[in-house]
């Protein structure tokens, strides 16, 4: 995993410093008088990519802080960011300090239903526990080692993190706390991606320039028998896919594309699914074939494990 940039968590923190405008008037995010001064923690998932993409922390977006670790790789380095929010200005150095926090484990289980174990020493390392916002500036810096050949992927994990400052300024109830966790999932991880489309339902005239292969994409974790991973027709919409888990055996792969996109943006754009679509996965799951058709088109995605 590529590092983030620190050039590209300036551009991401300037998005945060946007959404502090939404935490108006809500006294479980904001002091109940004066402009609200907080403290959030905000990370990117992008791997470095050049189009960041930012996300929140919290139980709100609790999803969108699963980590896709390369279960190949030695060492994955997350990078996140903790950042004042608000109209007020300091004039000198706040220092900001990374917690762990173990009780936090198990805060989503009224929503996913998972029991998480907290990571084990061995299995990361918080590289800087301390991280200083300096005298005019708006955030600090923090990176997390994760050791995937450390981890068992089969089983539910999470590292509970939130910060505290020496400033007293107050730490977001909703968006203080990290929560990277990994969903004990045998098929979530990183693939290698091809799409077939053809012009016509039948294809009778081969794949189209549309087609592409070579490209990355992931398995993400839902639930322990349920992943998502996008088509690449159309706008890339998310088949859903689920299986059933017989002491490490896996069975009845089903898959839907989102409900939601079918009969929404893809209903409103004339686009109706006619069959499919099917699944087919080899004997040790390491390739997923997803083949539907439309009304004019043809769509075959190819899944093959890194």
């Amino acid at each position: 995993m590529k590092k983030i940039t620190i050039k590209t968590l300036v551009v991401l923190m300037m998005g945060v410093l946007f959404f502090a405008s939404c935490l108006d008037g809500n006294e479980m995010n904001t002091p109940p008088t004066g402009s609200p001064t907080l403290m959030v923690v905000s990370f990117d998932p992008s791997r470095g990519e050049s189009t960041p993409t930012l996300l929140y922390t919290g139980l709100q977006y609790f999803g969108n802080q699963a980590l896709l670790l390369d279960q190949a790789a030695e060492v994955e380095t997350i990078k996140f960011a903790a950042s004042i929010q608000g109209s007020k200005t300091y004039d000198r150095d706040i220092t900001v300090n990374l917690v762990t926090v173990p009780s936090a484990a198990n805060d989503n289980k009224g929503n996913d239903g998972i029991d998480y174990a907290v990571l084990s020493s061995d299995q990361y390392r918080i590289v800087n526990s301390t991280a200083v916002i300096k005298a005019g500036e708006q955030y600090a810096e923090f990176e997390v080692e994760f050791y995937p050949l450390k981890i068992d992927f089969t089983k539910s994990t999470i590292l509970p993190l939130s910060v505290t400052n020496d400033a007293d300024i107050l730490v977001s109830s909703n968006f203080g706390k990290f929560y990277p966790h990994i969903i004990g999932n045998p098929i979530a991880g990183l693939y290698s991606w091809q799409f077939i489309r053809c012009s016509t339902p039948t294809c009778s005239a081969g794949p189209d320039g549309n087609s592409f292969s070579g490209r990355s994409t992931v398995f993400s974790p839902v639930d322990p028998t349920t992943i998502t991973v996008p088509t690449g027709y159309y706008d890339n919409a998310n088949y859903i896919v689920t299986f059933t888990n017989t002491d490490g055996v896996l069975s009845n792969f089903k898959a839907v594309i989102d409900p939601a996109k079918v009969n929404g943006d893809w209903a409103s754009a004339g686009i109706t699914v006619a069959s499919g679509p099917t699944i087919t996965v080899n004997a040790d799951y390491s390739r997923f074939e997803l083949h539907y058709t439309t009304a004019t088109r043809n769509v075959t995605d190819i899944y093959v494990l890194k």
